[in-house]
């Protein structure tokens, strides 16, 4: 809490006595200046401004300089006023000026500390819940994972970067419109639509594939999630849509693929090192057998390092199926997709060219699947 006060007085005492008794971290200034300069530094939750003394400092001049101020959009900023003496006075020029809320002066410490109270259980705790709400869009924003916010009626609210470049549309061309405005992918199945409906307006998740029409007219494979939020009265208030692009995965799942073969090859060499000591070395014959440029040999033995050396396809599901056990879902779906490519794949590959475009290589590598 900030208390601005030109001068010491009951009303002030109060406001410092309610503080205390509340366990409110509590600073005092007394002039415009040094409240900015302390309201910049510790960013307070709420301020009360003294509105009683014009002849002091201009309290609403102070007020807008401290919205002007970036960290003041979740501040509560009170102003204390004379208690009238015969009409009572608009609140238009205290909201106009950036207040949230005035306070009839009253030194009582009882009232200064129910005051606190109302005002930490209202409008900051709101302000909270908006600063939270703000931190949560923030994660929206950075997603990868196409993110789209509906009404109850199915109007777009909301749509993310990542659907933007995902999906070929600015929020612009989105914000406002009906699901049903949206082009729809002809792959998908006639009654799949229905079927989604029938279960989000149930106020159940549905999840599964889904084939939807980006805006240049191409069709995209996606893995698409379907919270409905419930509010009020338990009535369903917005559908939350989190979609993934299936090639995306299948990216990501190569790679993860690629890495751990290449840790998995790395540890072997470890163990073997002692053992391949007394064996053959493969760069060595190939410089003896040919009489071709060096350039071409570092280019035969660049292919060769680049390519992974799958284990026995047993090993390799085996190793997947014990790993499956202990991983949480999202890891066990991933592990099934990697089935999957293994099933559908050759085990050896990149392809190679013919034994004119580079012998050294297919030799070699033939040498090894012997």
């Amino acid at each position: 809490v900030l208390l601005v006060f030109a001068k010491e007085d009951s009303q002030s005492n109060g406001f410092c006595w309610a503080c205390e008794k509340a366990n409110y971290r509590c600073s005092m200034a007394r002039t415009p200046e040094s409240a900015l300069e302390c309201f910049s530094e510790k960013h307070h939750d709420l301020v009360i401004i003294d509105h009683r003394h014009s002849r002091h400092f201009d309290a609403e001049a102070l007020c807008r300089s401290m919205r002007a101020v970036n960290s003041s959009e979740n501040t509560v900023i009170v102003a204390i006023v004379k208690r009238p003496d015969r009409e009572e006075a608009s609140v238009m020029p205290l909201i106009n000026a950036g207040f949230n809320r005035r306070y009839v002066e009253n030194a009582n410490m009882m009232a200064c500390y129910n005051e606190l109270l109302q005002l930490e259980h209202g409008e900051v705790r709101a302000q909270f819940k908006l600063r939270a709400s703000n931190v949560i869009f923030t994660a929206l924003e950075q997603s990868q994972d196409a993110i789209e916010i509906t009404s109850e009626d199915q109007v777009i609210q909301y749509v993310n970067p990542a659907y933007e470049s995902i999906m070929g549309y600015q929020q612009g061309e989105l914000i406002g419109k009906e699901i049903i405005e949206v082009p729809k992918s002809e792959k998908n199945k006639p009654d799949l639509l229905e079927t989604i409906n029938s279960c989000i307006r149930k106020g159940k998740e549905w999840q599964g594939i889904y084939y939807a029409k980006k805006k240049n007219g191409d069709n995209i494979q996606q893995n698409v999630k379907i919270t409905p939020v419930i509010g009020q009265g338990g009535k369903i208030r917005h559908y939350v849509s989190i979609n993934r692009p299936l090639n995306d995965n299948n990216k990501c799942d190569k790679s993860t693929e690629r890495v751990q073969a290449e840790s998995q090859t790395d540890i072997q060499s470890s163990k073997h090192k002692d053992r391949r000591k007394g064996s053959l070395d493969v760069k060595s014959i190939t410089s003896r057998g040919s009489d071709g440029s060096s350039q071409r040999r570092h280019s035969s033995m660049a292919r060769i390092h680049s390519m992974t050396i799958e284990a026995p396809i047993t090993k390799v599901i085996n190793i997947i199926n014990q790993a499956q056990e202990s991983s949480p879902m999202p890891v066990a779906e991933a592990l099934d997709r990697v089935l999957e490519i293994l099933r559908t794949t050759e085990l050896y590959s990149p392809q190679l060219g013919t034994k004119d475009e580079d012998p050294h290589t297919n030799d070699l590598v033939g040498g090894l699947m012997t």
